[in-house]
């Protein structure tokens, strides 16, 4: 490492320490090295661990996992008997609690593809992959159809169309530009970047030039108008059109997927499919030329009305702190485009590793430790946000809805007993990358007692706190109620360039090192967590979150 390197790690630390408030006993937090050691053989030994073949059931055999549907219970059941088989107790797939209004806690309807068949039939016929949208229907058998390029969104814009669209395919937008891989798609964090997470930012000095600002690019328009509220899906619905085609601008054969509404009378839902930026690309331009393409499609899309709703859990029983609590979780569910395997399949098989991992070393845990494979968590972190209202409590409410809007009456905190006695959590949901530390979520106080537990991880890359959060998962329906709950900082490899809810998102982009190290790191601290003499710290109530977004 280079002196200049050596001269601003030094300087980002003394920073990170003078942040968090390190306090003088932190130097004598205590780690059990024989502990970690056998830990360490049980998951870093490629002979010893399962972790991969955990994840080629959970995405080869029940693959995709969206919330509601038949695969999703069949994972379940098989997470379920192998945690039975290694030992644990009180295993379950727990039920989400009733639902009073009747609406299957958002899911009046599970929803699974069952068959997809999508060509071009002229002026040429070529294949066309795609999968619809979730909880849209099928075709109801093979239908065909010429293409409409529409990309109006108001009802002026549309009015021209009523009475052509009848059993016509739509496009709603032009062709996308797409770029060409000018970086190599796959990245691990480098020490400068790493350093920069450590480093709190700082406001700018007194007269450094700013950038100029920009607009919303990329803000698109959408389905619905802002007179009148007009809704554009349900007039091309009312004009009987096949289905709507969509894409993103990726290319490289990728398209993101996602679901359209759960809750609507699908006999008033159009059915959506997303296809690569190609295919739809070479429509689009045929299109414009003037040269009209017909297409054919047989897609049979099944509802399952009230679908049982669960998180899957297990435990191994504590000694002497039994009744305390560590967790470590992941979501369970996916999207369906692929198998589920980095989002996140990698992070359900790293902890039912890390539950194997503890069992199997038979190494001592004072508090119990409990597994949460959460579902829903794609809807908006539901799952578990359900777990802890039933098992925690919930947070206090301020009536205040978007934009300051009155949401309901205000309503205090509810915490059950259980909320005293938890240690902490610890959450996998960043793909397959191998993790380099721990997002604090504004705890200061934990940062001393992380930095030491992760000493026996330095070789394999773990060095790096941030105060910083991330959002968008399972971790923040605990901090939410001012539990200690955190997400591992885990390397970038393909998630966001290739994985994250793609079509690509299968068992070949999981990297096999990496998730080894991962489940053992979850194990090492889950068992570091059991053991310690305190449950982990919590944060001052000034410095609970106001809420954070869903599903990711």
């Amino acid at each position: 490492m280079k002196r200049k390197q050596l001269v601003g790690l030094g300087l980002a630390a003394v920073l990170a320490v003078a942040f968090v408030g390190l306090p003088l006993r932190a130097a004598d937090e205590a780690i059990d090295y024989d502990g970690i050691n056998r830990i360490k053989a049980q998951g870093l030994t490629p002979a010893n661990s399962q972790v991969m073949e955990i994840s080629s059931w959970l995405t080869d055999v029940y693959g995709p996992r969206l919330t509601g549907s038949p695969n999703i219970q069949k994972a379940g059941e098989w997470a379920v008997s192998k945690m039975k088989e290694w030992g644990l107790e009180n295993v379950a797939m727990e039920p989400w609690p009733a639902d009073a209004t009747g609406g299957n806690n958002g899911f009046p309807r599970g929803w699974v593809n069952e068959k997809f068949y999508l060509a071009a039939v002229t002026p040429q016929e070529f294949p066309i992959p795609g999968t619809p949208t979730a909880w849209t229907p099928g075709t109801n058998g093979l239908v065909r159809g010429e293409v409409m390029l529409v990309t109006g969104t108001t009802q002026e814009e549309l009015q021209p169309y009523a009475g052509k669209l009848r059993g016509k395919w739509i496009l709603t937008s032009d062709a996308p530009d797409v770029a060409a891989y000018w970086n190599a798609p796959a990245r691990r964090y480098t020490p400068d970047e790493l350093q920069l997470m450590e480093s709190p930012a700082h406001p700018p000095e007194l007269g450094t030039p700013q950038p100029a600002g920009r607009g919303a690019f990329g803000a698109g328009r959408g389905g619905r108008g802002a007179a009148g509220g007009f809704n554009r899906n349900d007039f091309f619905h009312a004009e009987g059109i096949l289905g709507i085609l969509s894409t993103a601008p990726r290319g490289h054969g990728i398209y993101t997927i996602g679901g359209g509404s759960r809750t609507a009378d699908p006999a008033t839902v159009n059915t959506a499919i997303a296809i690569p930026a190609e295919q739809y690309g070479r429509i689009a331009r045929m299109l414009a030329k003037k040269v009209p393409v017909t297409l054919e499609a047989d897609i049979k899309n099944t509802y399952i009305p009230n679908p049982p709703m669960f998180n899957v859990v297990g435990e191994i029983r504590g000694t002497d702190k039994a009744d305390e609590l560590v967790m470590l979780g992941a979501h369970f569910d996916s999207w369906h485009a692929s198998t589920g395997a980095t989002d996140n399949g990698a992070g359900s098989a790293a902890m039912l590793e890390a539950m194997r991992i503890l069992k199997q070393s038979g190494v001592k845990l004072r508090r119990t430790v409990r597994i949460g494979l959460w579902t829903g968590e794609e809807q908006g972190l539901l799952g578990s946000a359900e777990y802890v209202g039933a098992h925690f409590g919930t947070a206090a409410t301020t009536g205040r809805g978007r934009g300051g809007q009155p949401a309901g009456p205000p309503t205090p905190a509810r915490l059950l007993p259980d909320h005293a006695r938890f240690a902490g959590y610890f959450n996998i949901d960043n793909g397959t990358g191998a993790i380099r530390g721990v997002y604090l979520q504004g705890n200061q106080a934990v940062a001393p007692i992380f930095r030491i537990w992760m000493e026996p991880f330095h070789s394999i890359g773990m060095t790096t706190l941030t105060i910083a959060n991330t959002g968008g998962t399972d971790h923040q329906s605990f901090d939410r109620v001012n539990l200690p709950g955190f997400q591992f900082i885990q390397d970038e490899v393909e998630y966001n360039a290739i994985t994250h809810h793609t079509n690509l998102d299968s068992y070949e982009r999981l990297q096999p090192e990496d998730m080894r190290r991962n489940a053992t790191i979850a194990a090492a601290f889950a068992f570091l967590t059991a053991n310690r003499d305190e449950k982990l710290p919590r944060k001052p109530e000034a410095a609970l979150p106001g809420g954070g977004r869903g599903g990711n």
